[in-house]
């Protein structure tokens, strides 16, 4: 065989691997094979649209049967600057760290971290509120308002 055929070969058996690797990772990543993987922009709230609403609930379920769960929410304050939330669960703890360092308007500039050992929703007339309780540096049944969804948004 001439060194044409060869390498044209090779390249046929490189492509052909290259196709089952890509097509194999697919299938381990895809959640309707799998129905466990969890999409990455799953992880990110923006919008506070009923899709958003339900991924907060979600982890609050997760957080009371003691499974863990990563959030980051942002949120636009009145002057239009992001407010950066993180939220980590353990499942027996949240810890709740707001990120107020890019609004030149804010009076609590930096970060502040709340760990807490309760969370629960709160529904109002118009909203439903996500509160904090049992946290560290707070009175036992102090709540702690840190993210709300306006109901006609949902």
């Amino acid at each position: 065989m001439s060194a044409k055929t060869l390498n044209y070969i090779l390249l046929l058996i490189i492509c052909s691997l290259v196709i089952i690797l890509v097509k194999t990772n697919h299938e381990n990543q895809s959640p309707s094979t799998k129905g466990n993987t969890i999409n990455r922009s799953d992880s990110f709230l923006i919008n506070f649209d009923l899709k958003d609403y339900e991924h907060l609930k979600t982890m609050v379920t997760r957080f009371k049967e003691g499974k863990g769960d990563n959030l980051m929410i942002i949120q636009a304050t009145l002057e239009g600057v992001p407010s950066i939330h993180d939220v980590m669960s353990n499942g027996r703890e949240i810890r709740w760290t707001v990120d107020n360092s890019r609004d030149p308007y804010s009076s609590d500039k930096g970060k502040t971290e709340y760990i807490c050992r309760a969370i629960d929703i709160k529904e109002t007339n118009d909203h439903y509120n996500f509160e904090l309780s049992k946290c560290n540096n707070y009175e036992e049944k102090e709540k702690l308002r840190l993210v709300s969804f306006l109901k006609e948004r949902l």
